[in-house]
């Protein structure tokens, strides 16, 4: 212990130096521990808060597919819910117009109640299958906003 002192005082700098290396790299390594390794298993965060006062029921989602199929312009509909994102796929038949896919999708926001509408994102996915093509189109409606906002891709 002697000969560390005795080294200590000859070479003050390089002590110093050594020292707030050692007290940096004791922080370094308490920051990446708890920033990487002491994470959320939640791959969500915090972003579903409240998810729990605002569930939709399952027969709101049977009640929207049966009036999709019962308009006669639908082949087949399927409704998922992936944490605040309601995604909506509808096949629809080769002679319906896109606006009248249009007006079917958004027809169905109307099934869902205020709070609902006002929690949750919603996404649809139109699809028309030929044997030459297939051609979908998008449509997203946040949940601060009324109206759905439609993209050909």
């Amino acid at each position: 212990m002697d000969k560390i002192k005795e080294w200590i005082k000859k070479n003050k700098g390089l002590s110093i130096i050594i020292l707030l290396a050692l007290v940096l790299l004791i922080i370094m390594i308490i920051i990446f521990a708890q920033l990487l390794l002491g994470g959320s298993s939640n791959k969500y965060g915090n972003r579903l808060d409240g998810i729990e006062e605002v569930k939709i029921a399952s027969d709101t989602y049977e009640g929207i597919k049966i009036e999709l199929e019962d308009s006669g312009l639908v082949e087949s509909s399927e409704i998922r819910l992936q944490g605040k994102i309601v995604y909506t796929t509808i096949v629809l038949k080769a002679d319906t117009s896109v606006e009248k896919a249009k007006e079917l999708a958004s027809s169905t926001l109307n099934s869902y109640e205020e709070d609902e509408l006002s929690f949750y994102d919603f996404s649809f996915f139109l699809k028309w299958e030929n044997e030459e093509e297939i051609k979908v189109i998008t449509g997203n409606k946040h949940h601060n906003f009324d109206t759905i906002t439609w993209i050909k891709s």
